[in-house]
């Protein structure tokens, strides 16, 4: 993906001018890191970009597997996310709210595969897809690898892609984004492009399928 993403260097559009005042030290919250990253990858350090990719393409994986429940299509997903992110940096007038923005590329497309290619809740899953899920999602994380702990994620991610199969992507995506990776409302808001009541009632709603679904398991 890496490569990739430096191929398109050539494409990429000139960055603004107007940032050239950077942080000089090493950011220390997240946003900072975020936003001290998009400002060098914006002035051409592909470096910088690939920092941005390490940082979120385990949560780009987990959040388009979870949609789509397939891992060569959350795979595609990732990478024309990552690749259209870095042919679009230009356009981030915000640093700092990068997540977000690449969040919305991300569910957009794979919120697009999903109504595509609904597919049926007796759908098997496969053991590579769930290992690799489950990989991916840890590359996000500080923890040192543990097979027990890996064992539990996989667990994790068959049961929760197994409650969310018959919920709508449109109520899927809001539970995710949420409950998965943990964003606010407002964030929620802002990625998606929706209200922030809308987004309640979206996760409302999604809730309680989840909620009827695991009464008719018990």
């Amino acid at each position: 993906m890496v490569r990739e993403t430096q191929d398109e260097a050539a494409a990429a559009p000139v960055p603004r001018p107007d940032h050239a005042a950077q942080p000089s030290a090493s950011p220390a919250t997240s946003h900072d890191k975020d936003r001290y990253l998009v400002l060098r990858a914006q002035d051409g350090d592909i470096n910088a970009f690939e920092q941005l990719v390490e940082r979120y393409q385990g949560r780009l994986f987990r959040t388009a597997y979870m949609i789509v429940r397939n891992r060569h299509d959350s795979e595609d997903i990732v990478q024309d996310t990552l690749i259209q992110a870095w042919r679009s940096l230009h356009l981030v007038r915000e640093p700092a709210a990068f997540r977000g923005w690449l969040m919305r590329i991300c569910t957009n497309k794979a919120t697009s595969m999903a109504r595509k290619r609904q597919r049926r809740a007796t759908d098997a899953y496969d053991a590579e897809d769930l290992e690799t899920a489950s990989a991916m999602a840890e590359t996000t994380s500080s923890s040192t690898a543990d097979p027990a702990e890996s064992s539990e994620v996989n667990a994790q991610i068959e049961a929760l892609a197994d409650l969310l199969a018959s919920v709508q992507p449109e109520l899927r995506i809001v539970w995710v984004l949420r409950e998965v990776d943990d964003m606010s409302y407002e964030e929620i808001a802002q990625t998606l492009n929706l209200t922030e009541s809308t987004v309640r009632g979206r996760l409302a709603r999604a809730r309680s399928l989840v909620m009827r679904q695991m009464k008719e398991w018990a």
